[in-house]
Formats: C-alpha cells, structure tokens, sequence
C-alpha cells in the first residue's frame, strides 16, 4: 500500500517561532483562500491548495536568526486569490482580533499595473517577519 500523498504538487515548509499561534493565524488567511487543512498536530500543521501545492509550518529548532527581508533565501510567497474580494477578505481579517496581533500589513490592497493589467495585491507578514502576498491576477 503506497503512503497517502498529501500535497501532490510539492510544498513549502516554513519555520514558526510559535505554532499555536501561527496555526491560527495561516489557518484564518487559507481558509479565506479555499486551502484544506491535511495535518494538525503538535509537531506541524499544514494546508493544501485546490492546485495540489502544500503550505506546512513546524516549529523552529532555533530563534536566531530572524527572517530578513530581501537577505539571499526567500524574498516572499504569493498566494493566488480567485477573485478580487479575495484579496479583500483576506485584508479584512488580517485587521480583526487576534489576527492583527500576529500581523504586520505592508501594502493594503490596491492595483499593480506595472505586474499585469488586473494584479490586485495585499502584502504582509506573518508573527515571524516572512513576508507574504494574496494576489488576483
């Protein structure tokens, strides 16, 4: 019997200074996203696109160091939204309760002309500094 593949088109694995809170805090912008929750434990957790993609978090061995932005490694992950109000939703809770708290909003959504005629973008970051994007296009 072949193991169950639960993220058939690859994933990204990021490293989280807090699970419990990251868990909530991915899990509240995948779901506005449409990805489904594949694994909750207390060693990970992970969600995966309707593509097939896989998104796991797992605590960091070590704090340091930080994420810094634009240092060689990973600049920042694009999630596609369907729609516009997508976009929108996903601004809209990263504003609200606890979410805020483990948030930092860099751009609120507006066009990018200069990516695509349609590219309507929220650009943000995670409790640990990653900085992330939920784009329609």
């Amino acid at each position: 019997m072949e193991p169950e593949i639960l993220d058939p088109a690859g994933h990204i694995i990021l490293s989280v200074s807090d699970l419990e809170k990251s868990k909530i805090f991915y899990g509240t912008v995948f779901r506005c996203l449409g990805f489904q929750i594949v694994r909750d434990s207390k060693r990970s957790a992970a969600w995966v696109s309707k593509q097939g993609l896989g998104i796991w978090i797992r605590p960091a061995a070590h704090q340091e160091p930080k994420y810094v932005f634009e240092a060689p490694g990973l600049h920042h992950v694009c999630f596609k939204a369907e729609t516009p109000r997508v976009v929108d939703d996903v601004y809209d809770f990263l504003n609200i309760g606890i979410i805020h708290d483990y948030s930092l909003i860099i751009h609120p959504p507006k066009f990018y002309p200069q990516y695509a005629p349609d590219y309507y973008a929220v650009f943000f970051t995670d409790l640990d500094g990653i900085r992330l994007e939920v784009a329609y296009y």
